[in-house]
């Protein structure tokens, strides 16, 4: 495989000959000063061109990087703004490279607040930009409201798990609990929990894929303890283990923020579970 060296000197070589290509910025994980890099670690390259209709009309011009393996999506095309055209592409010896692509060649001052490093500015497009800040995916204080909301709506959602388990009908008891109350409630709560324990001044990525690096070793085993296979007694046990890791995690965030946890209906909601599963034993 490549080393970075190697394709940041290829990229460079090949941008700087091309006419076509204007600015070019690398962000996410490899301009990171808190990131950790490895060899899956893909490059993250915004390209600002003076005509977009070559890069859409076919990816000829992806053959000057090596092989192509796989990429996304199939055809070029906006995946997001209008004016962006996304291709996404792992090359055959491992190197990934996620480029972005545009026709619109101005940029904010404060476009890169998570971090960037220019790799490429033709036309001295970027000297107005701003210090990263890394601020935009740091943990935000939830509101009172936006607390209380989230532990009610887990509740609601929590009786879905046992009433699909106890029908044996594990796809939908699968889809509520691993995607539902993880990580629509259980992800948000964790993410809060760490928020506070670091005075709101931290991130833990996408899908709280660095929760292991802000949890203490007692809170990450439990945490650990929620994950279950396609085994029904095994979900049966991770599902109870998620209510009570919420538990905690909720309501050490209740106590830290002044906010009431509902105590009554979590006792309720867990009562009326645990009959389903008597039930099911019997």
């Amino acid at each position: 495989m490549r080393t970075e060296e190697e394709v940041l000197t290829q990229f460079d070589e090949w941008a700087q000959s091309n006419d076509l290509i204007r600015v070019a910025v690398l962000t996410s994980s490899r301009v990171d000063p808190n990131g950790v890099t490895d060899f899956l670690s893909d490059y993250d390259i915004e390209l600002y061109v003076a005509d977009l209709e070559p890069f859409r009309k076919g990816d000829e011009w992806l053959s000057i990087f090596g092989p192509i393996m796989v990429r996304w999506p199939l055809k070029p095309r906006s995946t997001g703004h209008e004016n962006w055209i996304t291709r996404l592409v792992l090359f055959k010896d491992g190197v990934r490279i996620d480029f972005q692509i545009t026709d619109q060649i101005s940029i904010e001052p404060d476009a890169y607040d998570n971090g960037y490093r220019v790799l490429i500015d033709k036309d001295n497009v970027t000297t107005d930009l701003q210090a990263p800040r890394f601020s935009e995916y740091i943990i935000k204080k939830p509101s009172r409201q936006e607390y209380e909301t989230l532990v009610h709506e887990f509740w609601w959602d929590a009786i879905y798990v046992p009433k699909y388990l106890w029908r044996d009908e594990l796809p939908f008891a699968k889809y509520m609990f691993d995607n539902v109350l993880r990580y629509s409630y259980l992800q948000k709560v964790v993410e809060w929990y760490i928020g506070l324990k670091n005075d709101w001044s931290v991130s833990t990525g996408i899908r709280g894929k660095r929760f292991k690096r802000y949890l203490d070793a007692e809170s990450w085993l439990e945490f650990e303890s929620t994950f279950a296979g396609a085994n029904v007694e095994e979900n049966w046990r991770a599902f109870f283990k998620i209510l009570e890791f919420f538990r905690k995690m909720a309501r050490i965030v209740g106590i830290g923020l002044g906010y009431d946890y509902p105590t009554e209906l979590d006792e309720e909601v867990t009562q009326y579970c645990l009959s389903i599963r008597k039930t099911n034993m019997e």
